[in-house]
């Protein structure tokens, strides 16, 4: 049942919100009201750069360091914001998972493509490693498109022989760029955030036209999905995410792999984001990753 406040949220979301003919300077007026907000007195920021890619360090007072650090890719639909914008977002994943942040500001679509923000993000993980961050003590974080590309680096770092993190959370993660299968109602009803022909047009920004939606590297649902490190697929009831990250569950078990699925109930795409204004279904919703990072960071 979906909680008032929820409700509430559902009910003052423009209708034209996410349509699915929207351009990518569209999407990014309408995405900044809902990103750069102001940062808590007490939050510490530094920016340096990795692998030539940029990132931001942010830490709370609820921050314990010797936990770990959770590397963060961030959302937007792989148009839409950068690093100084999304550190609101770094703060939500400070305070929820108690462990200082490191965001990624990968490059944007469609003015740089793929494999642009793939490429810069497993750059500046690899230049992170270097820089003495321990993957044993690191959590990948991403939303949304950010999910994906965390699962996607975490794959390259597979391959690259023993640098993978210690776990994986997708939230709302967008890990497959073909969207066949989901209804007029996405999968448990519609979804007032975004819709699977906004979801397609991001998929067309990031790719290009002629673009291979089945690439491993843009959709790594398709990837290869054994012996990754321990992952969270959180995803809201009527997300449109959801059916790709049920399929996905379902193929990394099949292979061996540690995943756990976590429908929030009532829950819309990005729901995590509403922890701001403590709408139930988010604070349910964190209490969930906290947990997961609890097991996998041992503290």
């Amino acid at each position: 049942m979906t909680s008032p406040l929820l409700a509430a949220v559902i009910d003052g979301m423009p209708t034209d919100f996410a349509g699915p003919d929207d351009d990518a300077a569209t999407v990014r007026a309408q995405m900044a009201p809902l990103h750069g907000h102001p940062l808590q007195a007490g939050t510490t920021v530094r920016i340096g750069t990795a692998g030539g890619v940029r990132w931001g360090w942010l830490s709370t007072s609820a921050c314990r360091p010797d936990r770990g650090t959770a590397v963060f890719f961030h959302g937007g639909g792989f148009v839409s914001c950068d690093l100084e914008a999304y550190l609101f977002y770094a703060e939500y994943i400070a305070d929820q998972l108690r462990i200082p942040v490191v965001t990624i500001d990968y490059r944007l679509a469609p003015e740089h493509r793929f494999p642009a923000a793939i490429d810069d993000c497993t750059a500046a993980y690899t230049g992170l490693l270097e820089d003495r961050l321990d993957p044993k003590r690191t959590i990948f974080v991403g939303d949304s498109c950010g999910g994906g590309l965390a699962l996607a680096t975490a794959q390259a770092a597979r391959h690259a022989g023993g640098t993978a993190p210690a776990g994986i959370i997708c939230l709302s993660g967008w890990v497959d760029l073909d969207t066949q299968g989901y209804g007029p109602d996405g999968p448990a009803g519609p979804d007032p955030f975004i819709t699977e022909g906004f979801v397609r047009s991001r998929a067309r920004d990031y790719l290009g036209p002629d673009g291979d939606l089945h690439d491993p590297r843009a959709s790594p649902a398709r990837g290869e999905l054994s012996g990754l490190p321990p992952l969270l697929l959180q995803v809201g009831e009527v997300d449109v995410c959801r059916l790709d990250a049920e399929a996905l569950a379902v193929a990394a078990r099949d292979v061996g792999s540690d995943v756990r699925l976590d429908v929030v109930d009532g829950g819309i795409h990005g729901i995590q984001g509403l922890i701001n204004i403590e709408v139930p279904e988010a604070v349910e919703a964190w209490a969930s990753t906290a947990q997961f990072a609890d097991e996998v960071l041992g503290a």
